[in-house]
């Protein structure tokens, strides 16, 4: 109504008013398109940053973590068996953490001050493996393993926190930066649409166009921004062109895949049962090792498998790995609690470590299902019979009964372990022991620690 008066006021023509209604609507069309790409420059440069800078960084600071728990379990090793190899491992992962650290600085100032604090914790670190190391060479045992208990062991502490300081500001940046780009959409979105509608009642077709381009945009944009923040990598926006839209779009889906990867990589998952595999398990143990929790690991072996396989085909085979994957996960869920871990070497091995006063129950739950459930992947001649005929180990036929599965149980409440290697050697001599019995069953080291 106040633009009809003043049209009417300045006496204009028809063509003169849809002249001056073009002029504000194309006034206003630039001052959209120029908040847009502004806006989404800007977006740009905050998913380029994520992509190229905090993800880098994040990845290195993971090394830098990996690379310290490769030195305190070679101090670990030094200290208990003396070899000189270890101490020149350790040398060499020192150095690799080093060098990762400065890579780390170079490409992240904000972290300046927390990785100068991780140095100089890493400094003193070796310092003292230095002087352990002197302790050993001059046949001091005692004395450097009390060295190692103590200083050694609260240096590696100071250090472990100080790496956990710098990955937790690397997260905050990242939320925060995540944040800002939502915001941003957020605001894009809100002014776009008021301009759009006022453009609209111009009557220009045009015009409702480039919003309704920008609209869909700009909501996809802040979708998959949310999806990500969530931890939803799939959700990406689906924009076509060659303008800066697009090549958000590409940058999203870049950044979406880089962090899809490392989330694969931090988890480690066997592909068949989508179970931490074997650098997670690891990781776990000497965890639980670091902090004198007592546990109980059980490995968890089929026997006759391979003669299955052989008999059945590999595609068989992989539905009883499968399946033996969502029975321990059911396992877990129904006796276990959040702190046990499950996890899954490879082939028909896997691993479950739980409380000591729970493994009974636990091992008698799986041995019961296993043999109940085996018994649907033969086929009902082969059961009747109770074996079957398949290929030994010397490529000669033999027969092999149903199979069954042997659990070896290593308890830290009655067993000194030091280490993941003392560990993987008891819990092999029990295996070995448990297939000697014809049947499905658990056997557990019940020696005491002297």
């Amino acid at each position: 109504m106040a633009v009809y008066r003043i049209f009417r006021l300045m006496n204009l023509t028809l063509r003169q008013k849809i002249f001056f209604s073009f002029i504000v609507m194309v006034s206003l069309s630039l001052i959209v398109g120029i908040y847009a790409v502004l806006s989404l420059k800007e977006l740009n440069s905050i998913t380029a940053d994520l992509i190229f800078e905090n993800m880098a960084t994040a990845e290195k600071v993971t090394k830098l973590n990996d690379s310290l728990l490769a030195q305190d379990l070679f101090e670990k090793r030094y200290l208990t068996l003396r070899q000189p190899d270890s101490e020149t491992l350790f040398w060499n992962r020192s150095r690799e953490f080093k060098s990762l650290l400065a890579e780390a600085g170079s490409s992240a100032k904000f972290l300046k001050v927390p990785l100068e604090v991780v140095g100089s914790n890493h400094d003193s670190y070796t310092q003292l493996f230095a002087r352990e190391a002197e302790l050993v060479k001059a046949g001091k045992t005692a004395e450097a393993e009390d060295f190692s208990a103590h200083q050694l062991k609260a240096g590696f502490t100071r250090l472990l926190m100080s790496l956990k300081d710098a990955e937790l500001k690397i997260r905050a940046r990242q939320n925060e930066q995540i944040s800002r780009s939502d915001t941003m959409g957020k605001n894009a979105f809100t002014i776009t649409i008021v301009l759009s509608i006022v453009s609209f009642i111009f009557g220009i077709f045009f015009a409702s166009v480039l919003t309704s381009h920008l609209t869909t945009s700009i909501e996809r944009l802040k979708a998959a921004t949310n999806s990500i923040r969530i931890g939803d990598f799939d959700n990406l926006p689906e924009i076509k062109g060659a303008d800066e839209l697009a090549d958000l779009a590409v940058s999203f889906k870049e950044m979406s895949a880089r962090l899809k990867e490392l989330e694969a990589m931090n988890l480690d998952a066997n592909p068949l049962t989508k179970l931490p595999g074997n650098l997670a398990i690891e990781k776990e143990l000497l965890t639980r090792l670091n902090e004198t929790q007592k546990f109980s690991f059980c490995l968890v072996d089929l026997d006759n498998f391979k003669a299955f396989n052989d008999r059945y085909g590999y595609a068989r085979g992989s539905d009883v790995i499968k399946w033996m994957g969502e029975m321990l996960s059911r396992i877990k869920k129904d006796l276990g609690t959040p702190e046990d871990f499950l996890g899954h070497i490879g082939g028909d091995d896997f691993v479950f470590i739980c409380d000591p006063e729970r493994v009974h129950p636990v091992c008698a739950k799986i041995i019961d299902e296993f043999d109940r459930g085996i018994v649907d992947f033969y086929d009902p001649d082969d059961m009747k019979k109770g074996f079957i005929i398949s290929i030994d180990r010397k490529d000669k036929p033999a027969i092999f009964g149903v199979m069954t599965v042997s659990i070896a149980v290593v308890n830290t409440d009655r067993t000194l372990i030091r280490e993941p290697k003392e560990v993987a050697l008891k819990v092999t001599e029990l295996k070995q022991y448990a297939k000697t019995f014809a049947k499905s069953l658990y056997v557990m080291d019940r020696r005491r620690a002297r």
